[in-house]
């Protein structure tokens, strides 16, 4: 049996997590920076 399959599998598996993870981060960081911009200019006017 070829035993690289396997480890080559968990490496995309979590290459694949770890993108998912980074996406999901930036994704909050975004829409909370937006509230926070958004709560600014509601006080200006």
């Amino acid at each position: 049996m070829n035993s690289s399959r396997p480890k080559i599998i968990a490496i995309v598996t979590g290459f694949i997590s770890i993108t998912i993870c980074i996406a999901y981060l930036l994704l909050i960081t975004l829409f909370d920076f937006r509230t926070y911009l958004n709560e600014q200019l509601s006080h200006i006017t």
